[in-house]
């Protein structure tokens, strides 16, 4: 008798916060032999392509809170309509579990699980819950943190709380075992200044005029890769010839794992999914976190490599030209801090992630379904 395929349920989307987890989890499963579905929102359709051998269904979502009353309104009525078709679609499936990775794309179908009694394995990638996932918690079977100290509201979630790190594109894993090489002196710099999946205004504004102001020793020596606003990159790019600085900008770029290898420090925001790709490559780095971050998650996250001796934090409202142009002198003249900075960031890099999150679904196959396979290969 063959046996069904071992089918489970990922609920994701939104930004690539969320995705990206998602998809590296997405690749371990189906590596190990399950059927994975995801279950997202209506921009589903551009997820095709990210998570090749995944079913990508499309449901409705909203989120309440952004907009006036009548979008909160509108926003309730969509989530309630993408319950009624996730429960549809789980009844069909009836997958083993759901694995939820936040945000209100995840939120459908992760309620839906929780309302059939389908386990419910639920994914921080942040310092502390967000809003979904703390909502959802109590109703989990499992809260996989990306942090050993993410907070919990009550100590029945904590209670529920196993820390797995948050797992990373594939492509990025190989640059934890290359180790980190500083500037030479009177050698080539690179930057990689990231602005998150959104991109970042603020980057655009200051860290241009905190390179033209370093010293024209240390100008000289600058490659800068910056990732850039549709909206700026122009004007960015214009700052920069006529201050005479190498720079690449794109809005998007698909080689960050590249990028990662070759850069000597990074000025970023401090998303989960970006300090967890810079620990994993162990890059020193420079955060600013987004001020207006759903519960300040974004220095909270900072503050975690900032402590363990990874990374430099500037809070948005102190992320001046002389601030950065101050730091960037700093670092630049001191190849070694940029090493110690580098050495912290790998031990706190976590290169098993996904494969840590595969063997919590893992706890919820059938007790039977590895005896069965052991008679079936025995006979």
């Amino acid at each position: 008798m063959t046996l069904p395929k071992k089918q489970v349920v990922l609920a994701s989307g939104g930004t690539g916060g969320h995705i990206f987890p998602a998809r590296a989890l997405a690749e371990e499963l189906t590596a190990r032999g399950f059927t994975v579905t995801l279950i997202t929102d209506m921009r589903g359709e551009k997820y095709d392509e990210l998570f090749p051998g995944v079913t990508v269904l499309q449901v409705k979502s909203g989120s309440p809170s952004i907009g006036g009353f009548i979008g909160k309104v509108k926003a309730v009525g969509a989530l309630i309509l993408g319950f009624l078709q996730s429960r549809k679609i789980l009844r069909r499936i009836k997958p083993l579990a759901v694995v939820g990775f936040g945000g209100y794309p995840s939120m459908p179908p992760a309620a839906a699980a929780a309302s059939l009694g389908i386990p419910l394995v639920l994914h921080e990638q942040n310092a502390v819950l967000g809003r979904v996932n703390k909502l959802l918690a109590g109703y989990a079977k499992i809260v996989a943190t990306s942090f050993d100290h993410t907070e919990s509201p009550d100590n029945e979630i904590a209670d529920k709380m196993i820390y797995t790190g948050n797992p990373v594109r594939r492509a990025i894993l190989p640059l934890f075992d290359k180790g980190y090489k500083s500037p030479v002196s009177g050698g080539p710099i690179n930057l990689l200044v990231l602005g998150g999946s959104q991109g970042a205004t603020v980057l655009s504004e200051v860290v241009p005029e905190a390179l033209s102001a370093l010293s024209a020793d240390l100008k000289s020596r600058i490659h800068v890769t910056q990732q850039c606003r549709a909206e700026d990159i122009e004007k960015v790019r214009a700052f920069y010839q006529e201050n005479g600085i190498d720079a690449n900008l794109a809005c998007f770029f698909e080689n960050v794992a590249q990028l990662l290898e070759e850069c000597h420090l990074a000025i970023t925001r401090s998303g989960a999914s970006t300090l967890s790709e810079l620990t994993v490559a162990g890059r020193p780095s420079l955060l600013v976190p987004y001020k207006h971050a759903m519960d300040d998650h974004q220095r909270k996250n900072g503050e975690n490599a900032v402590a363990r001796g990874a990374a430099r934090l500037i809070l948005q409202d102190d992320f001046t030209v002389e601030e950065v142009s101050r730091q960037l002198t700093y670092l630049l003249m001191h190849p070694d801090c940029l090493s110690v900075m580098a050495n912290a960031a790998t031990s706190i890099g976590e290169i098993h992630a996904a494969e840590k999150l595969a063997d919590l679904v893992e706890r919820f196959k059938p007790a039977n379904s590895e005896n069965q396979n052991n008679g079936k290969a025995a006979a």
